[in-house]
């Protein structure tokens, strides 16, 4: 049994590495699934025991890039009710993350199905920090904990996706600086206006 996980385990890294790797060379668009079997050397029978299709393929390449990224942001989350974003450091691992991997999001989010990868990273985002709001019990809230949820990865992502767009005209460290202050001056204000009323 322990066998069969490991090469299951394995298969699927040779996969998603073939995916990513692919991307960078030819957009995702024109990636077929015969494209990332020939160039994991596997049959595309092996790809279909794994994946529906090159989108299936994609999202759970995706949710493990950012499962290992919020592995790497879990210290500043801890008593943060923003899930890590009110401190500078979440955004400083964030941003690394993208320019370490800038060929692969740049072409990401930019690519016509780039709306099927926008809504993943925003919906993964926001899956966070509604995991840390759920410390703030709704009704003290003075709005929704979607809106403040949906308003904070708004900001991340869109200035991500302009960083990239824009040949990251700023280093890492000032984007981090830059999208801690404007989520501290807006969501911030909406939880310190709880702390007041409470």
């Amino acid at each position: 049994m322990r066998a069969i996980d490991r090469r299951t385990i394995r298969t699927r890294q040779w996969l998603r590495d073939s995916l990513l790797a692919l991307i960078v060379e030819k957009g995702y668009e024109d990636i077929t699934v015969q494209d990332i079997t020939e160039r994991a050397d596997l049959r595309r029978a092996t790809f279909y025991l794994h994946y529906r299709n090159k989108e299936d393929l994609l999202l759970t390449t995706l949710q493990v890039m950012f499962d290992a990224l919020v592995s790497e942001i879990e210290p500043t989350m801890r008593g943060d009710l923003l899930a890590g974003k009110s401190q500078i450091a979440s955004f400083l691992v964030t941003f690394r993350h993208v320019e370490q991997n800038a060929a692969l999001y740049r072409i990401l989010l930019n690519s016509p199905g780039a709306v099927v990868v926008t809504k993943r990273i925003r919906d993964y985002i926001v899956g966070q920090i509604h995991r840390t709001l759920r410390a703030v019990p709704p009704q003290t809230l003075p709005m929704p904990p979607d809106i403040l949820a949906h308003y904070v990865a708004g900001v991340e992502l869109t200035l991500i996706a302009w960083w990239l767009e824009n040949e990251r005209p700023y280093s890492v460290e000032q984007m981090a600086e830059y999208t801690q202050r404007l989520v501290l001056d807006g969501a911030m204000g909406v939880l310190n206006s709880v702390t007041i009323k409470n």
